[in-house]
């Protein structure tokens, strides 16, 4: 009976073994992507007040604000050459030791601000590119579900950045010292991640790119399709989380108050979307039907908004904020089911997230461009019509049970 005992004790502890094994990793990548957005997600909500404290103009706040996905696409590429170096897991480790350090930065005044922000992003995207070949290398073909759990806690970051962010000002006596706060997070991620850069470091590197790799994207059919998806999904959706409300106002008669909750509703449709949509597109070859679920909402609402602003502006803004949220956990999925290894996963998301970064940056722009032209949002959004048009067609390509060639 001894004996007996014995042994069940010594399988009972292997199986918490084995369990902490398979969920301690994706904690930590979980942690690792709530820093991903809020430490830039609140600037937005306290613009006035930095300009206040800094005497900064709207102008040079501006510009604050848009260096987070210029960064994002400029850094991005670099990232599977650090995780050739490295390793994936001590390459995101780098990538969350620069956003502390630029978290901290930003106490030394503006032009602490602007360096702060500009590492910090940088630190974002290499983050941004490797947690998918993280979660791959960890979880290998089981890693979709730990996928929507990092896109969620994403979507999650983004939304607790914007409500923390004038509490947290107010708790630290500034809206300078509130942003640094975030730091409390990140370091606790940087632990996290520092320990199992440590256990995973016996895990085999990826394989450097091969030459070329980098143009190869643009000539490979599949890969260019999945980059270009991600790319016209980033540019619908920072739109819209950029005019979204000031388009619901101008269109449709609803106060200030409304259009700021429709639009947190909206964003917020991100968050179970990118739960759902990975382990559900991930059970079958192709992901047609799922290109449609994200795009042809999109295309309804901004019909609506366009057509009928006034009939249903919370079911317009709802359709969008539904399509777009799905949109974003299927770009990133369809990253890991068109490539065949961690290193292939991480170049493709590399350029995907070049390019849609880069994209998204010119969606807000544009539509700001053409209103302050023509005086209202229509052309706008007949734009981001095109737009989210382009997105269904490479998305529907990109979705095709196929793999994208090995000099990818």
């Amino acid at each position: 009976m001894t004996g007996a005992g014995t042994q069940h004790e010594d399988a009972a502890t292997d199986r918490r073994r084995r369990s902490r094994f398979l969920v301690l990793p994706a904690v930590v990548l979980v942690l690792v992507a709530l820093c991903l957005r809020a430490p830039f997600a609140a600037v937005g909500p306290l613009l006035g007040e930095l300009g206040d404290e800094l005497s900064l103009s709207t102008g040079a706040l501006a510009v604050v604000t848009a260096l987070p996905l210029v960064c994002f696409g400029l850094v991005s590429p670099f990232a599977p050459a650090l995780a050739s170096r490295l390793g994936v897991h001590r390459a995101v480790l780098v990538g969350v030791v620069v956003i502390a350090v630029g978290v901290l930065l930003r106490l030394a005044g503006a032009p602490g601000l602007y360096a702060g922000t500009v590492l910090l992003t940088s630190g974002i995207a290499i983050a941004n590119v490797l947690l998918p070949a993280a979660a791959r290398a960890d979880y290998g073909d089981r890693s979709a579900l730990v996928l929507g759990m990092v896109v969620a806690s994403m979507a999650a970051s983004a939304s607790i950045g914007a409500g923390l962010a004038q509490p947290l000002a107010d708790v630290a006596g500034s809206a300078v010292a509130g942003l640094v706060l975030w730091g409390v997070l990140v370091v606790a991620a940087l632990v996290a991640m520092a320990a199992l850069a440590r256990a995973r470091r016996d895990v085999p590197r990826p394989p450097a790119a091969p030459s070329g790799a980098r143009t190869a994207v643009l000539r490979d059919r599949v890969a260019l399709a999945v980059t270009l998806f991600f790319g016209f999904q980033s540019l619908a959706f920072y739109a819209m989380l950029t005019w979204l409300a000031e388009i619901l106002e101008a269109q449709s008669g609803t106060s200030a108050v409304a259009a700021g909750g429709i639009l947190a509703l909206a964003t917020a449709l991100g968050l179970p979307a990118s739960l759902v949509v990975p382990p559900l597109a991930a059970r079958r070859p192709g992901q047609r039907a799922w290109v449609l679920v994200g795009t042809l909402p999109v295309l309804v609402g901004l019909a609506g908004l366009l057509l009928a602003p006034a009939a249903a502006p919370l079911l317009w803004a709802f359709l969008y904020g539904l399509g777009t949220g799905v949109s974003f956990p299927l770009a990133m999925t369809m990253i890991l089911k068109r490539t065949r290894d961690v290193g292939q996963t991480g170049r493709l998301s590399a350029s995907a997230q070049s390019v849609g970064y880069l994209l998204a940056a010119t969606g807000p722009l544009g539509v700001g461009l053409l209103h302050e032209a023509t005086g209202g949002w229509e052309p706008g959004l007949v734009l981001l019509l095109v737009v989210v048009a382009a997105q269904l067609v490479v998305g529907l390509a990109a979705a095709r049970p196929r793999l994208v060639g090995p000099a990818v």
